[in-house]
C-alpha cells in the first residue's frame, strides 16, 4: 500500500475528527494524542475501508502508544487487500 496516500488520508480525518487544521497534526507525535475512542476507531476503520478497498481492525487506532507514521508502516505491511 501507498504510505504517503494512507498518510495524508490519516491526517485529513483526524483534524476533522478534532476540529483541526490539517496542518497542525502531526505524524510524529503518540496517537494518544488525538483521544481516539472505541466509537471513533469503528467509524474510522469503516471510512478507512471504503476510501483503500482493504480490511483493517478499529484496534489499529487504539494503539495510542504509536506515532502517525509508525501507524502508516503497520497499516501499510498487514491490511489485507
Amino acid at each position: 500500500m501507498d504510505t504517503d496516500r494512507i498518510r495524508r488520508w490519516l491526517i485529513v480525518y483526524l483534524a476533522i475528527l478534532v476540529g483541526e487544521p490539517s496542518e497542525s497534526i502531526e505524524a510524529n507525535v503518540p496517537f494518544s494524542r488525538f483521544d481516539i475512542d472505541s466509537v471513533d476507531a469503528v467509524q474510522m476503520a469503516a471510512e478507512f475501508e471504503k476510501a483503500f478497498a482493504v480490511e483493517i481492525g478499529p484496534e489499529f487506532f487504539l494503539r495510542g502508544e504509536l506515532t502517525l507514521d509508525e501507524m502508516v508502516a503497520l497499516i501499510a505491511e498487514t491490511a489485507v487487500v
